[in-house]
């Protein structure tokens, strides 16, 4: 009925994303986009479309487009990371999951993937801090318990 409503096009992009039909995601989400240039949902979603195909540069420009666009962006700051670690681009990657953490304290993953990132810089002090605060903010989180345990 309405063959340009972005928010349609980027929920069914999505689905099929997750379902890893990502030529019909592609289509989708670039719909979107076309749709609504400035919708940083619809940048991100593409940015994670494009890390699971494995294109990392074009990820991380549609990342980084989602984050110009909404600078507070928890998922794509965190994600962002994900790819930069990839990289071993760790300084970079260290900014975006502290500044994740600092404008989404609960978020968890954030917390999560900064202390593997210390654990794989053997850097085992910071990755210890890093679970202890998540702890602060989230006594009963199991994994970073887990984490902690295995760092002692």
């Amino acid at each position: 009925m309405r063959p340009s409503y972005g928010t349609a096009l980027l929920n069914l992009g999505n689905v099929y994303r997750r379902q890893g039909s990502l030529t019909d995601a592609e289509r989708l989400l670039k719909r979107a986009e076309d749709s609504e240039p400035a919708n940083p949902e619809t940048k991100y979603s593409l940015g994670m479309l494009y890390a699971r195909k494995s294109e990392i540069a074009v990820a991380e420009t549609y990342l980084r487009a989602a984050l110009k666009l909404r600078p507070d962006y928890p998922d794509a700051l965190n994600n962002l990371a994900v790819l930069l670690i990839q990289q071993q681009r760790y300084e970079e990657a260290e900014s975006n999951l502290n500044a994740c953490i600092q404008v989404a304290p609960g978020f968890d993953q954030a917390y999560l993937n900064l202390a593997r990132m210390y654990v794989v810089l053997n850097e085992k002090a910071k990755a210890r801090n890093t679970l202890e605060a998540l702890l602060q903010k989230q006594p009963e989180h199991k994994m970073a318990q887990q984490m902690l345990q295995l760092l002692y």
